[in-house]
């Protein structure tokens, strides 16, 4: 009997198109939180134009790539996360600024404006909680062994308790004038309070046993695994930095101030980069492109931190040598940016054959032994000595199970 079709809908069971709908429509209900967001999105207001737009902007990839993964494999996990990180996102859009506007902006115009407030209190733990599920189950969907189930537990238990206790905590909900509609005050409330703090550092442990989660599963992957956790690490490490940087400047004044908002537009903007990298892992679209994707972005980051270098260099000495003569900056400008432009290409290239050997270092043995080999053909004319060269070059470069030679006399 013929196997059904991955990506076909009409032979799919009932179960798989419901699923399919029903991911769709909270697609659907993402996609009007994350507008809601960027029409409500003012300065001075909970979410600025620019994190507004970041948030809007991961909610519909983590919202889309959902979906699509859920439509073409309803029985990988990592789909539904996605979709559901998707609305977390489009919620912490959309909420704060509905909120905004109808409590405080045009008091009265949004109705339950109230509860958008409340919602916003308390729906970023969910979300976090997506990325650090998705670390624990990628790429596959399952756990790395059984004995990671007492931490995918915890993680749950952990998330829950901090969704329940911020939506419970009594006082003002944020910068909005209102009370919370649901708080716990007593004996109940002091207790959350004195084990939210644990709480949150379990969560941190939680994240980090995720990560090195992934760091044993890349260990032992081969192949095609091995590519697909290559798409989650290139992603991460754009991410993860600027989210510490954020969270590290996060409140100050100044240029600290400025440097914490870029930061966090980034490690959104790296969240809003992951639902892609995995929906190409996952469904193997140009899978193995992730090797000339890292290498090309550590050669030109490389090669960018050292024009930039150059160029300051260049400039400092040029107008400490002309200074006595000319008063204008200009002349050692124009000197710098000549000599900067004349070395790019030289060291553009030696940049990439560095990172070559360093970072790709199949292709470029591969490469170099057969560029050998060619040099070698030249001079050899012993037929028996060919072949046995021939099949050993054959083998070092790109290591076929098995090689055979056939001749034509």
């Amino acid at each position: 009997m013929r196997e059904p079709e991955v990506g076909s809908i009409a032979r799919r069971p009932w179960p798989a198109r419901w699923q399919a709908a029903a991911v769709w429509a909270l697609w659907s209900v993402s996609v009007v939180f994350l507008i809601a967001g960027l029409v409500t999105a003012r300065a001075g207001g909970p979410n600025s134009p620019l994190t507004a737009f970041g948030l809007s902007l991961a909610a519909l990839t983590f919202a889309t790539a959902g979906a699509i993964l859920v439509s073409r494999l309803p029985e990988n996990i990592i789909g539904w996360l996605l979709a559901l990180g998707g609305l977390g996102f489009a919620l912490s859009s959309g909420a704060p600024g509905l909120a905004d506007a109808g409590l405080i902006v045009h008091p009265g115009s949004v109705p339950g404006a109230i509860w958008f407030a409340w919602l916003n209190q308390w729906i970023w733990a969910p979300a976090i909680f997506v990325v650090i599920a998705l670390a624990l189950v990628y790429p596959s969907g399952r756990l790395l062994s059984t004995r990671w189930r007492p931490v995918a537990v915890a993680t749950v238990v952990v998330v829950a308790y901090i969704s329940l206790g911020t939506a419970a905590a009594s006082g003002p909900m944020g910068s909005f004038p209102v009370q919370n509609p649901v708080a716990i005050t007593g004996g109940v409330a002091d207790i959350y309070g004195d084990l939210f703090g644990p709480a949150l550092l379990i969560g941190a442990l939680v994240a980090l046993l995720a990560i090195i989660s992934l760091v044993l599963r890349f260990r032992r992957a081969a192949g095609i695994e091995r590519a697909q956790l290559k798409w989650f690490a290139a992603v991460a490490a754009l991410s993860v930095p600027a989210l510490i940087l954020g969270t590290a400047t996060f409140g100050m004044d100044g240029a600290a101030g400025t440097i914490s908002s870029l930061a966090n537009f980034v490690s959104i903007l790296g969240f809003a980069l992951l639902p892609i990298a995995i929906g190409i892992a996952i469904l193997r679209y140009r899978l193995y492109e992730i090797d000339r994707l890292i290498s090309r972005t550590l050669s030109y980051g490389v090669l960018t931190a050292i024009v930039a270098g150059l160029f300051v260099g260049f400039i400092l000495v040029f107008q400490a040598v002309l200074a006595p003569l000319t008063q204008s900056n200009e002349l050692a400008v124009a000197g710098s940016t000549l000599l900067v432009a004349s070395s790019f290409q030289p060291l553009r290239r030696r940049v990439q054959r560095l990172v070559d050997r360093r970072f790709n270092r199949t292709r470029y043995d591969a490469e170099r032994t057969v560029a050998e080999f060619a040099v070698r053909l030249r001079d050899e004319v012993d037929l028996e000595q060919l072949r046995a060269a021939i099949i050993s070059t054959v083998s070092a470069a790109v290591e076929p199970s098995s090689v055979a030679i056939w001749l034509r006399e």
